[in-house]
C-alpha cells in the first residue's frame, strides 16, 4: 500500500525499515503514551516478525515519510466492518506541523474509499490531549472514557479515550472539503 499527497507517503512498512521501527519501539519518550515508557525492549528480527504479519490488505503497519525521511508509523486493522487505526509522529522535529493530522486524513479516505467499512476506531491515553486535539479536529466523536482501565508498564493505572469516526459523517466532511 502506497498513498502520497505532496511531500506526505504512508507506504507498507518493509524489512528495512525493521532498524528504524525498532528504535522508535525501544524508546521511552516514543512509547510513553501508548503505555512503555522504557520503551518495549525488542529486537530488530521481533519486528521483522511484526511486520510480516502485517502485510494482509486488511492489516497494514505503515511508515509515514516527509521528503522520503522516516518520521513515524501508521497502522489498521480492519475486522467487519470496522477498522482500528494508530499512529504515532516518532520523530519529535516533527511534532506540531499538522503532519499526523495529514497523515489520518490521508488514511481515513483511504480507508472509507476502499474498504466497505461503517466506521473506524481508535484509542488514546487520558493524558495524551495533543491526540485528542487532533481527533477532535479531524471529525472523531469521543465515544466514551475509560477511567483506571489499564496499567502502564511501571504499574501507574492509566485511563483510556476511545473515538470513532462513522462513514456518514465522513461523507459529510468530504462535502465540506474536510478530507
Amino acid at each position: 500500500m502506497i498513498i502520497t499527497k505532496d511531500n506526505l507517503t504512508i507506504r507498507s512498512a518493509e524489512q528495512k525499515d525493521a532498524i528504524i521501527l525498532t528504535m522508535w519501539w525501544n524508546d521511552g519518550n516514543v512509547m510513553e503514551h501508548a503505555g512503555f515508557p522504557l520503551g518495549i525492549n525488542q529486537s530488530i528480527p521481533t519486528t521483522i516478525k511484526q511486520i510480516n504479519r502485517n502485510k494482509d490488505i486488511h492489516s497494514q503497519l505503515c511508515i509515514i515519510e516527509v521528503d522520503n525521511k522516516r518520521i513515524g508509523e501508521i497502522n489498521y486493522k480492519i475486522e467487519g466492518k470496522v477498522a482500528e487505526i494508530g499512529i504515532k509522529i516518532c520523530d519529535f522535529n516533527y511534532h506540531n506541523q499538522g503532519i499526523g493530522t495529514k497523515a489520518l486524513k490521508l488514511l481515513i479516505k483511504y480507508l472509507f474509499e476502499n474498504f466497505n467499512i461503517d466506521k473506524i476506531v481508535l484509542d488514546t491515553n487520558l493524558k495524551n490531549k495533543r491526540a485528542q486535539h487532533v481527533y477532535e479536529k479531524i471529525g472523531f466523536v469521543k465515544v466514551r472514557v475509560r477511567e483506571h482501565s489499564w496499567k502502564n508498564q511501571l504499574g501507574e493505572v492509566q485511563s483510556s479515550v476511545d473515538y470513532e469516526l462513522t462513514r456518514n459523517k465522513y461523507l459529510r466532511g468530504l462535502e465540506n472539503n474536510e478530507y
